[in-house]
């Protein structure tokens, strides 16, 4: 294994880690869907699940720079 697999390994681990750790801390609310409203959904995704939405946008930056980095042609 080189240098790179093993950090790639590192990093994979330590989102997955971050990921599941914040699912697991959120407490999810549950209640009648027709009485919520557009104000009530971004004031909860921005105060309530604010940490879980900036790791879902970090993992989905970061498999944006895996598939440019993968689609990326060697120049020869």
């Amino acid at each position: 294994m080189n240098r790179h697999t093993i950090a790639s390994i590192i990093a994979v681990a330590g989102l997955l880690v971050i990921v599941l750790g914040s699912l697991l801390v959120v407490n999810w609310h549950a209640g009648d869907i027709s009485q919520i409203g557009t104000e009530k959904v971004g004031n909860a995704v921005f105060d309530d699940y604010g940490f879980t939405f900036l790791v879902i946008g970090l993992v989905m930056f970061t498999a944006m720079l895996g598939g440019v980095f993968l689609a990326k042609e060697d120049e020869k």
